[in-house]
């Protein structure tokens, strides 16, 4: 299973994330949200989409009855400031996602 959470942030609060793994749309992420979805053991791949900007790709392995959890946002603080950059040449880093760590 993998649990991903969202910060809170003014930039896309009232516009969702699409969350993908293995190149397929597993869910959604509202402003603030959790999502959680199951997944076969073994090798993954995770990022995030909104309109034509995603994140930077996750890889990991996931083994069974193992929960996995992330944390994503979008622009925030000064790179706010650079959102022309973002969604034309940086539109991969747009959104970013990382693994958390216990």
């Amino acid at each position: 299973m993998i649990r991903i959470k969202r910060e809170t942030s003014y930039p896309d609060r009232l516009r969702d994330y699409k969350v993908i793994v293995d190149e397929k749309e597993v869910g959604s992420l509202g402003s603030g949200g959790t999502l959680e979805t199951s997944i076969s053991p073994g090798f993954h791949t995770l990022y995030l989409k909104i309109d034509w900007c995603t994140s930077n790709k996750i890889e990991f392995e996931v083994q069974e009855e193992e929960t996995l959890e992330f944390t994503c946002g979008g622009l925030s603080g000064l790179k706010f400031l650079a959102v022309w950059w973002f969604i034309t040449f940086g539109r991969h880093r747009y959104l970013w996602i990382k693994q958390i760590t216990t």
